[in-house]
This record gives structure tokens, C-alpha cells and sequence, in this order.
């Protein structure tokens, strides 16, 4: 059995949970087999740039020269294309959509991570995506949920989809001290529903006098969210940072609570991420997240302000609950292993072949 993964995410995303899924999935499809590689030429990925395992990455650049992103995706599918007859894969496991490989008719399987344009109306930046996801011989879904949308949004046969649970880490850390901040981490889009926690931070006295609220991400804030900070009286509180994964892993180690208050997710990979650190966890109770959380979390409804607040205060206010929520958020990063995602994926790469 030989699997080619694709460059596609990795001239898409830097940093982020797609890239370190792929990444994880191959490191461990060749702890005891080598039956996969990546192949990317170019890519801007810091996960790949990372990792050592079977992997054809001949340029790792910091960031893509201006109007150069489909010259470089161009260069990546002329290659691919060029090594798939060479290396004479079983098929392409994608990394992201690309619509390159129907043209020449190439066996691929994909995995859809979220449905978040279509639940969120946005575009899908060019990319035919329902004819990928038609055409791919097998589906991998990151969770119940994605599946469930998936077939209600595109009519998929369900018997062609997979559900594969990301993976974590099982090195836990613990500090007992904690930090007077709270943390949010990822992309402000609007779905990810930031503007709701900066207001129900905004309306709690107890949050303003005694903690921070630090914002972890890739860009700074925009004159929108700065206009917004001090309409709400909180620019003060509010703080941005970025860095890379170590520097994440103090942020998650030290703070007092991760909140992740988000309308849409696929899964959720911060939520595992904040337990693994230690870090006890207060989050929307949309249904993904119970999937991946289960009992350890606090749970707030992410459209209603005065809940958020409430469920906050309650957190930072109780010790003791906080420290149960770390207990269990221990226990469930157990459920949630790269070798288990790695040995379901196997026994589906050997039904297709």
C-alpha cells in the first residue's frame, strides 16, 4: 500500500488544526508501516517545516510573494501530478479541496473537516468543492456532526463516509498557579462569535476588576474591533498576542480559563488542546463540542451575553469546580489519540483497495 498525501493545505494555512491533522496522520501511518508521504514542493507550513517523517517539501518559505499563490499552486499540481506517475500511489489522500486531480481522472479520498462556507454563506474561494467531494472514492468526517452536515447539505450516500476523531498529544502539563487572564485563540471570523464574549466581558464588573482577556492569533486587531474595544470601555483589558506553538503552550498553561465561545466548529482541537495543558475550559454547548468534550467543560448558550457572563464568573469563581473540570479534561484527551485516528484511517485504506 503506498498513499500520497497532497500540498493543497500547505499553501493554504501556515499554522492551524488541518495541517498538524495531516502531518500527525502521516507520522503515525509510518511508525510501523511506511505506506504514506507528503508531497508538497513549495509551502508555507510551519507543521510540515516541523515535522521529520516521510515527506517531499523542497522550499519552506515564511509567506507568498504578492500575486504569486496560483503560480506556486500551479508549480505544486504540475509536480504532483509529475510524481504520482512516478511513485504509482494507490491513491491521493487530499489535504484540502482541489478540483486538479478529476482532470486526469487520479483516485483520491478526502477528508471534509467542516462545513463552515455553507453554514455561514460564505464563498469557497474558487475551489469547486462539490465536485470534489462527489467524486472522492472515500470521505473521512473529524466528527459526527460534520457528517450529519454534510449529508443534509450535499446529499452524500452516508455509507460513503467515514467519521475519524482527530487526535492529541498525550503529554499533559499542569500549573497550579494560574495567570489573571482568560484566553480565546484562533481566527475572529464571525462565526468564531468574539464580539458576544467582548460584551458579556464588558458587562461583568467582577471580569473588568480582576482579569485580562488575551486574544491569540494571526493578525492584530482591525479598526473595527479597536472601535468596538473602546465603545465597550475594555481596550485596556483586551490584549492581543501571536507567536507560534510554544508560545501558545505558556498562554494555555497559565490561564486561568480558555473560553471558546463559537456559534460552528467541525470539532474543536482547542478544546483538547487548553485540557492538555491544564487549562479548564468554558465553551459554547453546541452540539460538536459536547462530542468532543463531553462532562469537562462549562457550557454557556454562545447567543445569549448575560449566560456567557454568568458562566464565567461561576468558573473563575469556584475552585474547586475548576479544578474538577481539569481532572476530567485529563481523562478525556485519553478518548482522543493520533495512533487511534491513524489505525481507523488504515483499516478504511485497505477496504478501498
Amino acid at each position: 500500500m503506498k498513499i500520497l498525501f497532497d500540498h493543497t493545505i500547505f499553501i493554504h494555512q501556515k499554522i492551524g488544526g488541518i495541517s498538524k491533522y495531516i502531518v500527525k496522520l502521516n507520522e503515525n501511518l509510518n511508525k510501523k508501516k511506511n505506506i504514506s508521504k507528503i508531497f508538497c514542493p513549495i509551502s508555507i507550513n510551519f507543521n510540515l517545516k516541523n515535522t521529520y517523517t516521510e515527506k517531499y517539501n523542497l522550499f519552506n518559505i515564511s509567506k507568498i510573494p504578492l500575486f504569486s499563490k496560483k503560480l506556486i499552486f500551479f508549480i505544486n499540481n504540475f509536480l504532483t501530478l509529475i510524481y504520482f506517475y512516478i511513485y504509482r500511489p494507490n491513491f491521493i489522500h487530499l489535504s484540502y479541496y482541489n478540483n486538479f486531480y478529476n482532470f486526469f481522472k487520479i483516485p483520491y479520498v478526502l477528508t471534509v473537516y467542516d462545513l463552515t462556507h455553507e453554514k455561514t454563506k460564505r464563498l469557497t474561494q474558487n475551489l469547486d468543492k462539490k465536485k470534489v467531494i462527489f467524486n472522492a472514492k472515500k470521505i473521512f468526517c473529524i466528527s459526527n456532526n460534520t457528517k450529519k452536515d454534510l449529508i443534509n447539505h450535499y446529499n452524500i450516500d452516508s455509507s460513503k463516509i467515514v467519521v475519524s476523531h482527530l487526535g492529541m498529544d498525550q503529554k499533559i502539563y499542569f500549573k497550579i498557579k494560574k495567570k489573571k487572564y482568560l484566553l480565546f485563540v484562533g481566527s475572529r471570523s464571525s462565526y468564531k462569535n468574539l464580539n458576544n464574549l467582548l460584551v458579556a466581558f464588558s458587562k461583568s464588573i467582577y471580569l473588568k476588576k480582576n482579569y485580562k482577556l488575551i486574544i491569540f492569533g494571526d493578525r492584530n486587531f482591525t479598526a473595527e474591533e479597536t472601535f468596538l474595544l473602546n465603545k465597550l470601555k475594555i481596550y485596556e483589558k483586551v490584549i492581543f498576542r501571536t507567536g507560534d506553538d510554544d508560545d501558545l503552550k505558556k498562554y494555555y498553561t497559565n490561564a486561568s480559563l480558555f473560553v471558546f465561545p463559537s456559534k460552528y466548529e467541525g470539532f474543536g482541537l482547542p478544546l483538547l488542546e487548553a485540557m492538555r495543558f491544564g487549562c479548564p475550559v468554558v465553551c459554547s454547548n453546541i452540539a460538536v463540542f459536547k462530542e468532543v468534550a463531553g462532562n469537562s467543560c462549562f457550557y454557556f448558550n454562545p447567543n445569549n451575553v448575560i449566560n456567557i457572563k454568568t458562566t464565567l464568573e461561576r468558573a473563575l469563581k469556584s475552585h474547586s469546580l475548576r479544578k474538577k473540570k481539569i481532572k476530567q479534561g485529563f481523562q478525556q484527551i485519553k478518548k482522543f489519540t493520533w495512533k487511534k485516528t491513524a489505525v481507523n484511517t488504515y483499516k478504511e485504506y485497505k477496504k478501498i483497495i
